[in-house]
């Protein structure tokens, strides 16, 4: 049987995409639509530039918006879905995956032959529910692509528990959880420590609604007892400046170049402590359960994050570091400068645990019969 699963994004560092081909491709033939090539040369690899909205479909949309007097355009580009077809007819394909949720309408024709199944990176009709302005247009388009296609489509994934409860309460959809965990790594062992300075690290993607000086500025309050290394990629260049000119100013906080994602688990296992205090500036951070989390995990580290309840719930339930009351500096200052190295010791010696349990093997098993049971 053949899946196509199509995404609009890099296929060689997709970690939710390369998790999905992985779990799959010995029981399918795998045909995967991307920007980049995934690294598994046995893919058949579609590009998918051509499937990208084009500045003429923004312009279309901006004149309906004009015309309409301020609604905005939920249907779909006449353009984008002639291409949408003819991939459907030269792939022939028994399966569909759709990550794109601004795509899923594409996909969802009644008269289709395939399986439809949404895999879902985040809960896209309050991606951005803080900028009003895309709230207005995108948050609308993409509760109208829920309200109507979820109740189309045979199979949803959701990526933790409370955006799946949120998808059956606002939609009345059921779907399967499969976390951000990534592959188990049965080598790495905890490192412990009996002195010396605790050494922290956060890495991932430099976003200004992540309030990432918060972390730099937790880091300078602890001063030297306490390091913080901040591994980041960005986009925003005025946002990168701001952070390094900010971890400047102290001793004991650096801002290091990114490693290979295949590098990562690895890299950081030299480190003691996983931080991430993430403010809930929308619904998708509150709910955040994200790639590094469970890389913090394989790397054996103890954990340190604010109230955020999916990642809350975890560290809670396998004793794997602290959280904070709120997701102010002062809260997690205030555990943080508590903590002996024994503690340290513990928490990561209860991540080598449950480094074998939270991982992407455990869920593939789920996956994969999910999906095998489409067409039974």
């Amino acid at each position: 049987m053949k899946i196509l699963i199509f995404t609009i994004n890099p296929l060689h560092n997709a970690p939710r995409v390369i998790r999905e081909i992985d779990a799959l491709k010995n029981n399918f033939e795998i045909i995967a639509t991307g920007i980049t090539p995934p690294h598994d040369k046995n893919i058949e690899y579609i590009d998918a530039e051509k499937f990208v909205l084009s500045s003429f479909e923004y312009t279309l949309g901006k004149i309906f918006r004009v015309l309409s007097l301020g609604r905005v355009f939920k249907g779909r580009y006449p353009s984008i879905q002639s291409k949408i077809d003819r991939l459907i007819r030269e792939t022939n394909p028994d399966i569909v995956i759709v990550h794109p949720g601004a795509y899923l309408s594409y996909f969802s024709k009644a008269n289709r032959q395939y399986k439809l199944v949404f895999n879902a990176h985040e809960f896209h009709p309050k991606e951005f529910e803080s900028d009003q302005r895309w709230k207005s247009t995108w948050g609308k388009i993409h509760d109208h692509i829920y309200r109507t296609h979820l109740p189309k489509i045979d199979l949803l994934i959701n990526v933790c528990e409370g955006i799946g409860q949120e998808c059956k309460t606002a939609y009345g959809r059921d779907s399967i959880i499969i976390p951000n965990a990534g592959p188990y790594y049965p080598n790495l062992k905890p490192k412990l420590r009996s002195d010396g300075k605790i050494r922290m690290i956060h890495h991932g993607v430099a976003i200004k609604e992540r309030s990432l000086e918060n972390m730099i500025e937790l880091a300078g309050r602890l001063e030297v007892n306490y390091e913080l290394d901040m591994m980041l990629v960005y986009q925003d260049q005025a946002y990168f400046d701001k952070l390094t000119a900010l971890a400047s100013n102290y001793t004991n906080v650096r801002i290091i170049p990114p490693v290979a994602f295949d590098d990562i688990v690895s890299s950081i296992s030299e480190y003691d402590i996983g931080l991430f205090l993430l403010p809930p500036a929308n619904f998708n951070y509150l709910h955040a359960l994200p790639n590094k989390f469970f890389e913090f995990i394989q790397a054996r580290l103890a954990i340190a994050v604010g109230p955020s309840p999916e990642m809350a719930n975890v560290v809670k339930e396998y004793e794997l570091g602290i959280v904070s009351s709120d997701f102010s500096v002062e809260s997690m200052h205030s555990l943080l400068s508590k903590l002996s190295h024994d503690e340290i010791n513990t928490f990561k010696r209860n991540s080598n645990q449950a480094a074998m349990e939270l991982n992407a093997e455990q869920y593939n098993s789920l996956l994969l019969s999910s999906i095998q049971s489409l067409n039974n």
